[in-house]
């Protein structure tokens, strides 16, 4: 009779043990689901918080960009960053840190959405040892197509804002603060469109900064560059870069512009990864050594 009972309550056990395990496993993956929803949640607010975020009215459409107040206590100017092409107005590479890190500088920074125009062949190839091996440009993934700002949706008939619309209502926003210096920062691709976008606007800046650049443009650009000009490049930076900052070296040289200079920056690649810190560093300094410590003598 003993073992009858010993065995019935055995069967029970087994009967019930899949309903546990199957409540069991309900369980966990409502906690997994649970979590899931709460990152993408939380990665959604990451995305859509941005520091500074206002949209600059332009031509009739509204184009996303972030303006940060310098925290020194000293205004000393103001640095439009203009992003690399695939990037955006906020990019955690180059552009957001800059931004963030040089106000307490005292340098305010404006950072806005540019439109590049879509290459499908656009040479992604990256010199040895950047992001641990050579990527090949055959296989490179195509370049996305212009940036439709998030903004602009409602806006789809109207014609496309130009860059030169785009920067000339940045410095008219920067010039309405009363800011009286105003500096280009470039990162990549950016850095050429600084470089056209300064031989089409009348606003004089006071100085230009190249992050990363392979722009190669006629030496007569240069010729009305009479400004300070910072070119700075990683070691494992595009392959293309250090000839391009060799051949804008010899330009200042020919034209006598004695205030450019070029630092490079051992073991960053294209996008600084992890000598974030150094690149602001190296801007910083530069940028107090310009007009920061001319201004106290």
């Amino acid at each position: 009779m003993k073992q009858f009972k010993t065995v019935w309550l055995s069967i029970i056990f087994l009967g019930l043990l899949p309903l546990a395990w199957a409540e069991g496993e309900d369980a966990v993956a409502t906690i997994a689901s649970d979590g899931a929803s709460s990152d993408s949640h939380k990665m959604l607010r990451q995305t859509n918080d941005v520091k500074g975020y206002q949209s600059l009215s332009v031509a009739g459409q509204d184009i996303d960009s972030a303006y940060l107040e310098e925290t020194l206590g000293e205004q000393y100017g103001a640095i439009i960053l203009i992003h690399d092409q695939g990037e955006q107005f906020e990019s955690q590479g180059v552009i957001t840190p800059l931004r963030h890190d040089l106000l307490e500088y005292g340098w305010s920074t404006l950072s806005l959405s540019f439109d590049y125009p879509y290459e499908p062949n656009i040479l992604l190839s990256m010199s040895e040892g950047m992001l641990g091996e050579q990527v090949d440009s055959s296989a490179a993934t195509p370049a996305p197509g212009p940036k439709v700002d998030s903004l602009d949706a409602n806006t789809s008939t109207l014609p496309p804002v130009s860059n030169q619309e785009r920067i000339q209502t940045a410095l008219a926003f920067l010039q309405a603060k009363g800011v009286e210096r105003i500096v280009f920062i470039g990162h990549g691709a950016g850095g050429d469109m600084a470089i056209e976008l300064l031989d089409t606007i009348k606003t004089p800046i006071s100085a230009l900064i190249l992050v990363g650049s392979t722009a190669l443009p006629k030496n007569d650009i240069f010729n009305a560059f009479n400004f300070p000009i910072f070119d700075v490049y990683g070691s494992n930076d595009l392959e293309q870069v250090p000839a391009a900052v060799q051949h804008r070296k010899i330009a200042m040289k020919r034209i006598g512009n004695t205030r450019y200079q070029s630092r490079r920056i051992v073991g960053a690649d294209h996008l600084f990864s992890g000598l974030q810190a150094t690149l602001t560093a190296t801007v910083s300094g530069w940028l107090r050594t310009k007009f920061v410590e001319q201004a106290d003598n």
